[in-house]
């Protein structure tokens, strides 16, 4: 369940911060392969991993977020979500009963929340750096973290 969690709170959606959602930009700054930096992340207690991988794909409003988990074991867990950064309610690939929202904040932020009946569990935001080579996603709710990217 912690493992199925933290791909969620990974991949999930923020309800609309502006009436108006930005659209992302034709080349989408965010899409690409992605390695988490752990020793630049700061990463909740209740989430053991040992190494996330994380590929971006964007098309207008529709991203998809493809991530593989190394687990303290070594394991490792595969999931995907395909997400509408429009505002628009999706469920939830992983966690039944869980919805995503998204919503693009300007062409560097993409934020995610994720709601299980009338409660918000988690809000995530992404933010690629200006160089376009880290990705920030900042996590809150049943999980504070940050986990920092870098493209491959």
């Amino acid at each position: 369940m912690t493992q199925v969690l933290l791909a969620t709170l990974l991949m999930v959606g923020t309800s609309a911060l502006t009436k108006e959602p930005a659209r992302a930009p034709a080349a989408s700054p965010f899409a690409g392969s992605w390695t988490a930096d752990l020793s630049q992340s700061r990463l909740d207690a209740k989430m053991a991993i040992k190494g996330v991988e994380l590929t971006i794909g964007v098309r207008g409003n529709v991203v998809t977020l493809s991530s593989s988990f190394t687990l303290p074991n070594g394991q490792t867990q595969s999931e995907k979500e395909t997400l509408r950064a429009d505002g628009t309610e999706k469920a939830a690939t992983f966690i039944a009963g869980v919805t995503h929202f998204a919503n693009w904040v300007g062409p560097q932020v993409l934020a995610l929340t994720a709601r299980k009946g009338n409660q918000n569990i988690a809000l995530i935001t992404y933010e690629v750096s200006s160089d376009g080579q880290t990705l920030t996603a900042r996590t809150s709710g049943l999980v504070e973290q940050m986990l920092i990217f870098r493209r491959r």
